[in-house]
């Protein structure tokens, strides 16, 4: 690897193989940092939070932010920062109340450090979390570090954090997850034009068990979701595990008001001939709250047998469900894709997105996902990714229009790079997807954009850009704009000094 590759610059790249007629395709030059968490677009332009390469507790990393000006002619870095100090860690940031929040965990005791890089799910102990703002135009601290979480006043540890933002950016909620041990959690809630609207402790306590927080949402109108299930290691944490026959979801409803949550759950076992996988959730632009599971003949099987959607108010009030069956033109449209002869019906699907569209309406976006192993670097297992199945579903639960998009992906070095996400403009979804370069199935990788219209006819395909022969488009997450840009990050696999990865930013407009 060329040395001249890995030094810092703004400078703005020139395209490279693009071919798309629809988008106007920008790219960054190589960001010439260790760790690198994208934070997203503020009053049009995109930030990302530079870390150095991790160090000790005793020694955490330093960080920059950048500031990139939209389609990268210019950028601004802060300087230098110092790390949060020793016995600290780095767990997230946002955009919070107009500013740049990051937040970091602290303890004060050498005893409680070894709890503190607990790298099992749950297991940190986190005592003290604070929170530093930092002014999005100068890029430098707006004050002095603010305690959000003290296990002192609260009587738990935390374990980490996640953070949500509503489809309109106006809401942000943080919530503080409890030591796995402890029966409680916190909610932030912030208003990003009037500030934090609460900040309260919850219990868990009437659930008896112990639960794995898995995902968090937040509506426009400050309605927060949050997503759990019965833990993993349930059997070695129960006192009692003969009573444990089937994992359990669980579900809590906090509106705005902070009133006590309203809570669902249900076991992975559906009416004694389904079992279900974990649960996709969705807030509607409605209010309304969406669940939905593929579910499967038994426990052991890969095979989808279809898919359960149900829908609830936010008290949890139950309004109706739908079950999805493949049709026999679905089924031979798939079978294309499998590996055996025996897997009859779905196998490896797996939901990978519900979009939120107008009121209730929404689109279910799944894919053919499986892990193969790789006999010669069991190391590194094979990814296989290919077909989407898109479902259009109005407030009713009808489906206005179903599609089926083909695609190819095959790799057993760039396993990030996989998968798809959607972004909706107005109604028409517009769905973005890898898919193998046809000289070259290992290497060459194309970004491509299905159009899905609204009114339901065939879709638009149209290839974006064709990626280098190393760099591959990450579709971990897409950032967007108000004013209609994504952002991208790609990235290759480096082995260069102290450097294992190389990241640049792509950023796709709409013409």
């Amino acid at each position: 690897m060329k040395q001249n590759v890995l030094i810092h610059t703004f400078l703005f790249l020139f395209i490279t193989n693009a071919f798309c007629s629809g988008f106007d395709v920008k790219t960054s030059s190589v960001i010439d940092q260790p760790g690198l968490e994208v934070l997203g677009d503020y009053n049009g332009s995109w930030y990302l939070i530079g870390f150095e390469k991790p160090g000790r507790l005793n020694e955490p990393p330093r960080y920059k932010i950048f500031k990139y000006a939209s389609g990268f002619p210019s950028a601004k870095t802060s300087p230098i920062y110092p790390s949060f100090g020793e016995k600290t860690i780095y767990l997230q940031a946002a955009f919070i109340n107009n500013k740049i929040s990051m937040f970091y965990g602290k303890c004060n005791r050498l005893s409680e450090i070894e709890a503190l890089s607990d790298t099992r799910e749950g297991h940190k102990q986190i005592p003290v979390i604070l929170r530093q703002d930092y002014d999005p135009n100068t890029l430098e601290p707006v004050g002095a570090a603010q305690v959000v979480f003290n296990r002192d006043e609260v009587g738990f540890a935390a374990s980490g954090i996640d953070i949500a933002e509503s489809e309109d950016k106006s809401k942000i909620a943080v919530l503080i997850k409890s030591y796995y041990k402890e029966q409680n959690y916190k909610i932030i809630l912030t208003d990003n034009n009037l500030g934090q609207v609460y900040a309260r402790v919850f219990s868990l306590k009437q659930l008896k068990e112990y639960i794995s927080f898995r995902s968090l949402k937040v509506g426009n109108g400050g309605q927060i979701l949050i997503a759990a299930k019965t833990r993993n290691d349930i059997l070695s944490l129960a006192q009692n595990t003969k009573n444990i026959k089937q994992i359990r979801y669980w579900f809590f409803s906090i509106d705005k008001n902070q009133n006590e949550p309203a809570v669902l759950n249900f076991s992975s076992s559906v009416d004694g001939d389904k079992f279900i996988a974990e649960p996709t959730t969705a807030l509607l632009n409605n209010g309304e709250i969406l669940i939905v599971n593929n579910f499967f003949q038994d426990e052991r099987t890969v095979v989808v047998k279809g898919v359960l959607l149900s829908k609830y108010n936010t008290k949890f009030s139950f309004i109706g469900k739908k079950e999805i069956i493949p049709d026999a033109k679905f089924l031979a449209l798939s079978s294309v894709y499998q590996d055996s002869k025996k897997e009859n019906g779905l196998p490896y699907l797996e939901t990978r997105q519900l979009l939120p569209l107008d009121g209730g309406d929404f689109m279910l976006i799944s894919e053919y996902h499986r892990t193969l192993e790789n006999h010669d670097q069991p190391s590194a297992p094979i990814q296989k990714n290919c077909y989407l199945a898109t479902y259009r579903i109005d407030e009713k639960m009808d489906i206005k229009d179903f599609h089926f998009i083909p695609k190819k992906q095959v790799s057993s070095a760039f396993d990030y790079a996989f998968s798809a996400q959607a972004y909706r403009k107005g109604s028409d979804v517009f769905l973005f997807h890898n898919d193998d370069w046809e000289a070259d199935e290992e290497h060459g990788m194309n970004l491509q954009c299905t159009r899905l219209l609204a009114n339901g006819s065939e879709p638009e395909p149209e290839k974006i850009i064709h990626t280098s022969n190393d760099f591959f488009t990450s579709m971990k997450k897409l950032y967007y704009s108000a004013d209609g840009r994504i952002l991208f990050t790609e990235e290759k696999l480096v082995d260069y000094e102290s450097v294992s990865r190389e990241i640049k930013l792509l950023e796709v407009t709409f013409k």
